[in-house]
């Protein structure tokens, strides 16, 4: 049995409201192309037809077009809910910082 290699744990990262708002600017760019992209790619996908007359593949394009579009939405909405929820974690600590003085 191979000897068990001991890894180091890594420091205690603090969050303050600059890496916050850096990780909420950084997920709402994100979030921004993505819908600019789904967007995109819906039109294209509206605008083209299907060129075939198998109900078969007709279906399966149809699904592949509406995993498309779910995965991109999807994705995108993931990254505006991390933006807005950073966002909202910077504000509380912006108020406990405020309202939690030290009592002398």
């Amino acid at each position: 049995m191979p000897e068990e290699v001991k890894l180091q744990s890594p420091p205690d990262a603090t969050t303050s409201p600059l890496k916050n708002l850096t990780g909420a600017s950084i997920a709402a760019t994100l979030a921004t192309g993505l819908y600019l992209f789904t967007t995109m790619v819906a039109q294209k996908l509206a605008a083209t037809p299907l060129q075939t007359a198998n109900t078969l593949a007709n279906r399966l394009s149809t699904l592949v077009r509406t995993l498309l579009l779910a995965i991109g939405s999807g994705i995108t909405m993931i990254f505006a809910v991390i933006a807005v929820g950073l966002v909202l974690l910077t504000i509380k600590q912006v108020f406990v910082a405020i309202f939690n003085k030290p009592q002398s």
